[in-house]
């Protein structure tokens, strides 16, 4: 996967369509924490159309700008024509989820793909995940189970391709602990997990750009581009 690039999402492919306030205040949120930049489709209905259907702004939203998802309410949906319409109540509250979700939706992945999951281990966890170099997560943890639980989520949450994990191994018992608890949920081949040599990550954290990030958030995204070698389980290593 070679050196840490993220990518980022420079164009507009999202639409926003809903008269209600506050179901816009929820949409605009979780994307503007996602960092998915997105339009305001203003919702019309044409005489000629039957009653209830909305068509001239959003076919025109989607030509003109090349709109690839339309947000909208449950309630709403029912009069905006077209496949490519989300409602935000089927979101649900896990934003971290719903940005996986979106990023599917707007960017499909080849079984080739990757979906990583970088975690830095210590008194307070960092861990990331990225769609190819996409970024989906970035958090930090406090415990163990906390870590092992939310990356679990990230994992079956993800389009059906290659899911990998990688772990830092600048703590070796826990990075093994959490390689050994993480994979007690899986069967053989369906994640990989890799521990990775971390050194150097704090130095690259210190000249890094754009420090609203924490050292642990800056240190999980370097490991989970960095090749490292096979986990392999012992049954030394206590759960």
């Amino acid at each position: 996967m070679g050196s840490i690039g993220v990518r980022s999402l420079p164009q507009v492919e999202v639409g926003v369509a809903t008269s209600n306030g506050r179901s816009y205040y929820k949409i605009s949120s979780l994307l503007k924490r996602s960092h998915i930049p997105y339009i305001d489709v203003i919702l019309h209905r044409e005489d000629s159309m039957p009653s209830g259907t909305i068509r001239s702004a959003i076919i025109d939203n989607f030509e003109s700008n090349k709109l690839k998802l339309i947000i909208t309410t449950r309630k709403e949906r029912l009069q905006i024509v077209g496949n490519q319409v989300v409602c935000i109540e089927d979101l649900g509250d896990d934003a971290g989820l719903a940005k996986q979700r979106l990023l599917s939706l707007l960017h499909p992945l080849k079984e080739s793909d990757h979906f990583v999951v970088g975690i830095d281990p210590g008194e307070r966890t960092g861990i990331v995940a990225f769609m190819n170099h996409i970024e989906v997560e970035s958090d930090v943890l406090g415990s163990i189970e906390d870590t092992v639980g939310r990356a679990r989520r990230l994992l079956d949450n993800a389009p059906n391709v290659k899911r990998v994990v990688k772990i830092g191994s600048g703590m070796p018992l826990l990075a093994e602990r959490i390689a050994h608890n993480l994979g007690c949920h899986y069967e053989r081949g369906q994640i990989r997990i890799q521990l990775v040599d971390e050194r150097g990550t704090s130095s690259l954290y210190a000249s890094g750009r754009g420090q609203s990030e924490t050292r642990d958030q800056r240190s999980a995204k370097l490991i989970a581009f960095r090749e490292g070698r096979d986990y392999v389980p012992a049954f030394s290593v206590l759960r």
